[in-house]
């Protein structure tokens, strides 16, 4: 859920008594948090469940469960929602063995790391977004206990000064610190990723960046352009560089991890869902759809170079 570019969707969501609006379909880019979090509850309450988010169903509400319903190929989209999870906490785990002293995620929307995860209890959570989350979020777990030392910060990100005002004071705080961008960057015009990225290489204690991304031939395949018409069309996804390792690179950024989408599958025992006639092309020819799959989706951990 991003935060970046369309402060002027978020706050038609939220009424006088702070509950959202029961609306089926994605209206406002902040609606993807709800429709997310649907997924990871979902997900949570499969007996063969990838990961466990107790907090997801509580989060996302009858409107997240609304939205997934209407999702075209929806299963598909579960499937991509599990493996992104799976990909990014292994990508958390792998930052705090090399000394990760703060965890910054940016456009957190709803996510809950902080409770769900086996992490240090020393470490620094920050989660930033819009006011109008951090209010309904602060108000939905104010009984919940995170295992670590967390906090949020109202900021809206799309001001230039504010956000490299707050990067350079968050920053004196830290040593070491992770950004997190999941599911934020595919929101963004090219021109506002690149801000982004140099706003955070500017803060020499950023050490390293999580971010979910889509490359090469596949990228805007037949199912992102039918999400983005019946489902996003009111906040598109807009990021369309082919090679992003090697865009974020220009601007300092190299890859220390990278997870494909296929590969963290087969890790935990997922088949991904096909229609056909893909279904035929897998059947006899699965190493190559594999390949193709690992080709397009991924989820990389950048280090400073």
């Amino acid at each position: 859920m991003a935060n970046f570019c369309c402060n002027n969707y978020w706050f038609p969501l939220f009424g006088k008594l702070g509950g959202f609006v029961v609306m089926e379909d994605i209206q406002h880019i902040s609606d993807t948090a709800l429709w997310i979090a649907a997924y990871r509850a979902r997900e949570s309450e499969r007996p063969d469940a990838a990961f466990k988010d107790p907090l997801a169903r509580k989060l996302s509400g009858p409107r997240g469960f609304s939205m997934v319903e209407t999702t075209p190929y929806t299963e598909a989209m579960a499937f991509a929602m599990m493996t992104r999870t799976t990909a990014i906490d292994r990508l958390v785990r792998y930052a705090i063995l090399r000394g990760v002293d703060t965890i910054i995620n940016l456009g957190a929307g709803l996510d809950t790391r902080p409770y769900r995860m086996e992490l240090p209890p020393t470490l620094q959570w920050i989660e930033v977004d819009f006011s109008a989350m951090i209010d309904y979020k602060n108000d939905l777990l104010k009984d919940d206990i995170p295992v670590c030392k967390l906090r949020r910060i109202a900021s809206d990100l799309s001001r230039d000064s504010d956000r490299q005002s707050l990067f350079a004071r968050l920053g004196k705080e830290t040593k070491n610190a992770l950004i997190i961008t999941e599911g934020v960057i595919g929101y963004l015009a090219n021109k506002q990723a690149e801000k982004l990225s140099y706003d955070l290489y500017a803060v020499p204690t950023y050490q390293y960046w999580i971010m979910d991304y889509t490359q090469g031939e596949r990228r805007n395949n037949a199912y992102l352009k039918k999400l983005n018409k019946e489902k996003l069309a009111r906040a598109p996804l807009q990021f369309n560089e082919p090679h992003p390792l090697q865009f974020f690179g220009r601007q300092g950024w190299e890859v220390e991890e990278n997870i494909m989408m296929l590969d963290e599958a087969e890790r935990i025992g997922r088949r991904m869902p096909l229609r056909f006639p893909w279904t035929l092309f897998n059947a006899i020819f699965p190493r190559k759809m594999k390949a193709l799959g690992n080709k397009t989706y991924g989820y990389v951990m950048f280090t400073r170079s």
